[in-house]
């Protein structure tokens, strides 16, 4: 039994005591067994109340570990995703880079086309 279970059971019994000295042989040993049975009562349904909190002790940590491993999850999404972005940047940039150099030889050529011109 918990502290509190038997901190309850004492004063359970203390009132029964008090409450027996003046009765009789037959009240007394119905109020004894009422006691006895508030006594257990109130155990069991400690003992209840601590199940129900070790079962939510539990979910929780279940609902933890689960959150944690959608934010390891996303993370890793958002590492892949900011990975693949990377790679079409660099792929649109190495294009952008090789159509700027054949406009700018375009430009070149065309610009000593006209210099070969007779003014």
């Amino acid at each position: 039994m918990t502290i509190f279970a038997n901190t309850a059971a004492v004063l359970l019994a203390g009132v029964a005591a008090l409450t027996l000295s003046a009765c009789s042989a037959e009240t007394k040993k119905e109020t004894n067994e009422a006691a006895q049975s508030a006594e257990q009562d109130t155990a069991n349904n400690l003992d209840a109340a601590g199940d129900a909190t070790e079962r939510a002790a539990e979910k929780t940590g279940d609902a933890i570990d689960k959150a944690a491993g959608d934010a390891g999850a996303a993370m890793e999404r958002a590492g892949n995703n900011a990975e693949a972005a990377i790679e079409r940047a660099g792929d649109n940039a190495d294009a952008a880079a090789a159509r700027a150099k054949q406009n700018t030889g375009k430009a070149l050529e065309d610009a000593g086309k006209d210099m070969q011109k007779p003014s």
